[in-house]
């Protein structure tokens, strides 16, 4: 039911299509990239100087090469919202190298991702008076493994990807790739919490309580299908409570931890309670390293315990003599499949 596209790919149907186009003069073939320009700069103090200079007469200029790296002021203050480098006395006041004139230093500073997307390049060469040196990154790259979250996949991984190309096209660098294999791991999770009115709620804000609603546990009148927001996704849950008023909260669904929706769980009270090797035993044991994690305090004090048993089983124990074959066997083999596990991730 496609006339003269009957029995055709997809492939040849769109290369049919281009040329009936272009014959006819009613079209040309033409590849779109879906990409968008990147917006480097950012409004904040943390982030590489951007060495240029704004003059009134000669429009932006780089700044002079030997005024090179140029260095962030700490004399500034952070007690008023905005970009503190916009309001120091002095470090955006310059002469303009073309003019002379009175100019303004440019107080953006670069996306980190900026300096994160050629970084695995200084890690393999460290020149003092240049970024890198070509023939002793080469050595080391492309790097084996890279592992990432699924937004390093499609970020950062893009921009190194980007920068490495562009290293090469003005050949500063061989290597065209920059890394030779790709993990994607999993991220660690929470459940999410919402008011009434749609704010966002961190893990700490919320408690569990037995009596919510307009009276105890068990006289409660809520009907769930009146106060569900939306019954696919979230809907109030009578025994989590908003601590600082008491008001039922909306359970969302468990996602990735995030900043904006305040799922984020402060690690050093978990730290000061159960111990770090705690905390690192749990997230590496409780799932795959592909898979998500979801964070659970009850994951915590299992991994806890466990970590107390092999304590206990160590303490107190006294060097002995003598060969423990099937000991040492279970070490070896131990050993062995570590390393074969390491080396078949790549």
């Amino acid at each position: 039911n496609s006339h003269f596209l009957d029995g055709m790919d997809v492939a040849d149907a769109k290369r049919e299509v281009i040329r009936r186009a272009e014959d006819g003069g009613w079209g040309n073939g033409k590849t779109v990239w879906r990409l968008r320009d990147w917006g480097v700069s950012r409004q904040r103090y943390w982030g590489t100087p951007i060495p240029m200079i704004h003059c009134e007469a000669c429009g932006v200029v780089p700044a002079p090469r030997e005024s090179l790296p140029i260095k962030l002021p700490e004399d500034v203050s952070f007690d008023v919202p905005g970009n503190p480098l916009d309001r120091h006395p002095s470090w955006k006041h310059v002469d303009c190298p073309n003019c002379a004139a009175p100019a303004r230093r440019e107080t953006d500073t670069l996306d980190t991702f900026v300096d994160s997307s050629w970084y695995f390049i200084r890690f393999a060469s460290q020149p003092g008076d240049k970024p890198f040196d070509k023939a002793v990154a080469e050595q080391w790259l492309p790097v084996g493994q890279y592992i990432g979250g699924v937004e390093h996949a499609i970020l950062h991984l893009l921009y190194a990807r980007f920068f490495t190309r562009a290293l090469n096209h003005i050949g500063k660098l061989d290597v065209t790739e920059p890394f030779g294999g790709l993990f994607t791991q999993g991220m660690v999770t929470h459940e999410t919490y919402q008011t009434q009115d749609g704010r966002w709620l961190s893990p700490e804000e919320v408690s569990l309580s037995a009596a919510t609603g307009r009276g105890s546990a068990k006289e409660l009148t809520w009907d769930s299908a009146e106060i569900s927001f939306d019954s696919a996704q979230v809907s109030f849950n009578t025994t989590h409570v908003h601590t600082a008023t008491g008001e039922p909260v909306r359970v969302g669904r468990i996602e990735k931890m995030s900043k904006s929706k305040k799922n984020t769980v402060d690690p050093e009270p978990i730290v000061d309670q159960y111990g770090a090797d705690a905390v690192r035993w749990f997230m590496l044991s409780d799932s795959p390293p592909e898979r998500d994690l979801e964070w659970s305090e009850n994951g915590i004090e299992g991994a806890w315990r466990f970590v107390q048993r092999l304590w206990r089983l160590f303490d107190g124990l006294e060097e002995a003599e003598g060969v423990d074959k099937e000991l040492d066997r279970k070490l070896h083999r131990t050993i062995a499949g570590v390393a074969e596990d390491i080396e078949a991730l790549t």
